[in-house]
């Protein structure tokens, strides 16, 4: 399936992987700043798992845009390379990048298409610089000089994924609460999901909900999956197997396994 027999890991768990906190000005805006540096030898397949969030990435090729993905992807970075990224937050990077993340869902464009020759000229003082905090702090930089331009994302949208984010499982017709609770209607809601998230609740329930899972593995070694299952939002140990293989292409016995280490 990943072109090799070597077992799958996932990818904060294969090479070094560092965050750093975004400036002040950003908090809001910005989840993190990371940098992630692979490991000499053949590279292993990895799986990058979906956050719901989108990405800005600078590697010697240059930089882009990861957009939001619906299950995980499978990059291949060269051996040595070192990746540096601004992660922003759930629901954010419509506003910062002036197009709807259902256009980028699943797909890694160059960043020129939306700064233009400013990503270019960015790319080549990144390169120059002798670290990756060097080249972190370079990005940050460059998104804080955009931010009195950036409108904020509608209400509804912040009222949606703080909904999202309780434990509670969804109902049958998850539009229709949502609706009810962000006060908009069904139909603008699934218009400004697809529009902020990339995707509609129901997938953004899903993703997360695995994020859940995966903190909880990382937060309680010792608790069996029977009650992460429970704990993180899933109906049963069952339905918590489904949707992470689905998600991952991992079992959940083989994400806390990794995550233990």
């Amino acid at each position: 399936m990943h072109g090799t027999l070597r077992p799958l890991t996932l990818a904060k768990r294969c090479g070094i992987y560092r965050e750093r906190s975004a400036p002040a000005s950003l908090a809001g805006h910005v989840e993190c700043l990371w940098s992630h540096t692979m490991p000499e030898g053949p590279p292993s397949p990895m799986a990058v798992v979906p956050d719901g969030c989108v990405d800005i990435i600078w590697s010697s090729r240059g930089l882009a845009v990861a957009g939001p993905d619906r299950v995980a992807a499978f990059p291949v970075i060269g051996p040595g390379e070192t990746v540096v990224g601004l992660r922003f937050r759930a629901g954010i990077a419509a506003s910062w990048l002036r197009t709807p993340l259902c256009e980028l869902t699943g797909t890694v464009v160059p960043l020129d298409a939306f700064w233009g020759a400013a990503a270019d000229e960015l790319h080549a003082r990144m390169t120059e610089a002798g670290s990756a905090a060097a080249r972190a702090a370079m990005l940050a930089h460059a998104v804080e000089k955009r931010l009195a331009a950036v409108a904020a994302p509608p209400a509804d949208i912040a009222a949606c994924l703080a909904e999202l984010r309780q434990r509670q499982p969804m109902s049958d017709n998850p539009i229709r609460l949502l609706a009810q609770t962000t006060g908009t209607s069904e139909r603008t809601l699934r218009r400004r999901c697809h529009e902020h998230f990339g995707y509609g609740a129901k997938t953004l329930d899903r993703i997360l909900r695995l994020q859940r899972f995966l903190a909880t593995c990382r937060s309680d070694v010792e608790a069996s999956l029977s009650a992460l299952a429970l704990d993180t939002g899933y109906a049963d140990q069952a339905h918590l197997t489904r949707e992470t293989r689905e998600l991952t292409s991992l079992s959940p016995r083989e994400i806390r396994r990794q995550l233990a280490n």
